[in-house]
């Protein structure tokens, strides 16, 4: 009531009455000038505007504009009205005060009229409510400032605070019926208050013992969960690491025989260093050659699945995982492979034929448990060399009358079949450094090789007395000497057809006899049953048979007596 009473007094008071006349005097002068009013008004819009643009365009007449060139010419406008803003901006000072005094006159009322409402009986405050509200539309205007007129009467206005006597005469005499507290009250009030706080107190307590007992408890559990697994991933590491190096050692046992490596977690990673001929441990990079670190990166991968999977480590796809690694150490990978994981089935591949004889030579691919892709589209994937399908293929290309594709076809199959039959009749072929051999290389050895073994299988038949097997050499002899004789005629034209080496006008009825001649001619060398190319047994020492997968063909090439 105090404080209402002295708001009162402040908006009745000579004081305030000459403040809102001295602002309404400046707003009146503001007012005067035509420009001033519009300037005001545009320099409002402008600040909105520059607040509410979207970087696109413009809020106000939505043109679209760039930033940089939205906000110049926006800020050269409002340069022009800087002089107008010192001008708004000492006029706002002037109603500050103002402003002051309706608000602790208004806050003042609020509490007054709240607490009017808790009185028994209730006590009428329309009055106070509506001087509140006259107090308040004030307040605003003046906040706002625009129009200039409005503020003007709004300063200018009279404050009726006389029709307030009667409502604040009844809630004077309310207030003082109100008897003062005692000091019984006073315990009471006091006693209920510690009450409450020892209440709250007991429940802080309790919180904080469980919560003690809790963090404990998680602490312990936190710690025997870091050191159980700290002890598990150690003991990972150092499996991981002992059959790593057992790997390593393996492959490279030849100079590397004492090799060893650690695995040390360290702060967000996991430290890898392996020994350098016991000069110390060093990152993989920093001494050993790419070969060296391509072996190092398949044994720990073999590691760590014999760890993870171990038994159930039954099946691996490598993709061309050994390019690099030394050739002299590849036989030791196969050894490897062959030794640690008998159970597993690899799948390999590679662009190195010389690493796929090896695979061979070493029995980690037995028989025919390989594909040889000739070509592959990203549509329908890898195409093998199928003699089914590269006949198929030639007759397309001569059904089109596309001589030329069609002579590249059948050299690079003839290449292919020709490196094969070398490799199962152990034909004699001159060595060549980069293993690059051509067609002219490797057929005629191919050639030679069957007619050579033909030749001693039928000495051994002779040896042994063997009519019937003598019948069948004789009869593939005879078969093999008409094909060979049949593709002597072309020879030239398949290299004519592919590179141009002279100006033949080859058309399909010119080329396909040569077809014909050499897949007849690859079918000498070919098992009607099993469809495999013969080969000698064994791949390596003394040539003793020459055989095809079924067995349906078994020579003896060994004499008797010999």
């Amino acid at each position: 009531m105090a404080a209402l009473k002295q708001a009162l007094e402040t908006l009745a008071a000579s004081s305030f009455k000459d403040k809102c006349t001295a602002a309404a005097a400046s707003a009146t002068e503001l007012g005067k000038d035509a420009d001033s009013l519009d300037g005001l008004s545009r320099e409002s819009l402008l600040k909105s505007a520059l607040e509410l643009y979207d970087g696109a365009a413009c809020p106000v007449c939505d043109t679209p504009l760039e930033p940089d060139a939205f906000r110049g010419h926006l800020a050269e406008k409002l340069n022009h009205l800087d002089d107008l803003g010192k001008r708004r901006a000492a006029l706002e000072a002037e109603l500050k005060p103002v402003l002051d005094d309706l608000f602790s006159a208004g806050t003042a009322l609020t509490t007054m009229i709240d607490h009017a409402g808790l009185l028994s009986p209730k006590i009428d405050v329309v009055a106070l409510n509506e001087f509140r509200s006259t107090l308040r539309a004030r307040y605003k205007q003046l906040q706002k400032l625009l129009p200039l007129g409005d503020t003007v009467a709004v300063l200018m206005a009279a404050y009726a605070i006389q029709q307030l006597g009667t409502e604040l005469t009844v809630l004077e005499k309310a207030i003082a019926a109100i008897p003062e507290p005692s000091k019984q009250d006073a315990a009471r009030d006091f006693l209920v208050l510690a009450q409450e706080r020892l209440e709250q107190l007991r429940i802080a307590r309790q919180k904080h013992s469980t919560g003690k007992l809790r963090a404990e408890r998680a602490a312990r559990i936190s710690n025997t969960y870091g050191t159980v697994t700290t002890a598990a991933l150690e003991k990972i590491y150092k499996d991981v690491e002992t059959t790593f190096a057992s790997y390593y050692r393996k492959i490279n046992e030849d100079d590397e025989n004492t090799f060893t490596a650690k695995l040390m977690p360290s702060i967000g990673r996991l430290a890898f260093d392996v020994d350098f001929y016991g000069r110390g441990h060093f990152p993989p990079g920093a001494y050993h050659s790419e070969g060296h670190q391509d072996g190092m990166g398949l044994c720990l991968y073999l590691a760590l699945m014999n760890h993870l999977l171990g038994s159930n480590f039954t099946f691996a796809v490598l993709d061309d995982v050994l390019m690099s690694v030394d050739a002299g150490h590849r036989r030791q990978v196969c050894a490897l492979l062959k030794e640690r994981f008998p159970n597993t089935q690899f799948i390999f591949t590679t662009h190195d034929e010389i690493w796929l004889r090896h695979m061979k030579s070493e029995g980690l691919i037995k028989g025919r448990n390989f594909a040889h892709f000739r070509t592959w589209t990203v549509d329908l994937g890898p195409a093998e060399w199928d003699d089914r399908d590269v006949w198929a293929e030639l007759d397309d290309h001569l059904a089109k009358n596309d001589v030329r594709a069609a002579a590249a076809l059948l050299r690079h199959y003839l290449e292919h079949f020709a490196k094969e039959a070398c490799d199962r009749l152990r034909a004699s072929v001159e060595f060549r450094g980069d293993a690059q051999f051509m067609l002219g290389d490797l057929l005629p050895s191919a050639t030679s090789a069957l007619g050579e073994m033909l030749k001693k299988a039928k000495a051994a038949a002779n040896s042994w007395n063997q009519k019937e097997g003598l019948d069948l050499i004789n009869a593939i002899e005879t078969g093999f000497g008409e094909a060979k004789i049949k593709t002597g005629y072309d020879n030239w034209q398949i290299n004519t057809a592919v590179h141009f080496n002279e100006w033949a006008d080859l058309n399909r009825s010119d080329f396909a006899p040569v077809v014909t001649a050499f897949r007849g001619f690859t079918d000498a060398f070919i098992c009607d049953k099993c469809n495999e190319i013969y080969f000698v047994s064994p791949d390596r020492g003394k040539k003793e048979a020459l055989r095809c997968g079924c067995g349906a063909l078994s020579l003896n090439l060994l004499q008797k007596g010999a």
